[in-house]
């Protein structure tokens, strides 16, 4: 039966069809469920209980048998779910993979904080979603940032530049290097060179 069809009908209805190798099966609950099972049924038909706004009492009402297996056997389906929405972060892109990297990325958060609290189930020291997000952040911060090596050349820069003070470059007119003979828009707020390099020079003594 088509899914509007079942949802004018009384609260607790169900269809189902079966083709010998799938069951399909149709529920009328708070909404339209459908599940599809190649081992379970409706039989035998249980019942639950829901609230009835024209009783205004909970009453009983038919449950399938594959609903109320899909139901005991999704508590950390939905306990996972849960987690993933409480602090689902809020970043957007336009590539197509960002979504699943972004989820992935989630989901390890919340199976590694899950780990968590069961190695810190005894002494009760574990910490919160989100104290144990927030640490993770925290780390990161303050984590090194990798370094790229490049073909070509290394560049070290001088000890002078490295240990002397004052030095700050500001937006100025275009002007020729002294040094490396290249297009510079900085100068240096205390000695006036256009080039961190000669920045850096004329600072060893």
């Amino acid at each position: 039966m088509e899914k509007n069809k079942v949802a004018k009908k009384q609260r607790g209805f169900f269809d189902y069809k079966n083709d010998g190798n799938v069951y399909v099966c149709r529920w009328n609950d708070s909404s339209v469920v459908t599940l599809a099972s190649n081992h379970l049924t409706h039989l035998s038909v249980g019942q639950t209980k829901r609230y009835s706004k024209k009783q205004k009492k909970r009453i009983e009402i038919p449950m399938p048998n594959i609903v109320k297996n899909y139901n005991e056997s999704m508590s950390g389906v939905h306990t996972m779910d849960m987690l993933l929405y409480s602090y689902k972060p809020k970043m957007r892109s336009r590539k197509w993979w960002w979504n699943l990297f972004n989820n992935t990325l989630n989901i390890a958060v919340v199976a590694t904080w899950r780990l968590h609290c069961e190695l810190h189930d005894a002494d009760r020291s574990a910490m919160t979603h989100l104290a144990f997000r927030r640490d993770i952040t925290a780390h990161l911060l303050r984590a090194r940032p990798l370094q790229i090596s490049r073909p070509g050349p290394r560049s070290y820069l001088p000890h002078s530049l490295r240990s002397s003070r004052g030095h700050f470059l500001q937006s100025s007119t275009q002007g020729l290097c002294a040094v490396c003979k290249k297009n510079c828009r900085n100068q240096c707020l205390q000695c006036g060179n256009g080039c961190i390099r000669y920045v850096s020079q004329s600072d060893e003594l």
